[in-house]
């Protein structure tokens, strides 16, 4: 059998999955800024868990560590 292991289907699976994620986040972010404003967009963005979120989705052994203190960024101000 040629192709991709099984490993390599999983981490793309997981990378197509984090992609889809992350869409979904800014997606849902965009609109809830487009509706209620960025202030309101930013305490959203601060009430989420991003690392319950994506729990699962990270390769293996490239979990964050506990010194990794750098803030969240979900860019969603996008220019066309």
């Amino acid at each position: 059998m040629s192709g991709p292991t099984p490993e390599e289907l999983a981490r793309a699976l997981r990378a197509k999955a984090r992609a889809a994620a992350t869409a979904a986040l800014r997606e849902g972010l965009v609109d809830i800024d487009e509706r209620h404003g960025q202030h309101v967009a930013d305490e959203v963005v601060g009430l989420l868990d991003l690392p319950d979120l994506f729990e699962g989705l990270l390769e293996p052994g490239q979990d964050t560590d506990d010194s990794d203190e750098k803030p969240y960024e979900l860019n969603t101000k996008f220019e066309w």
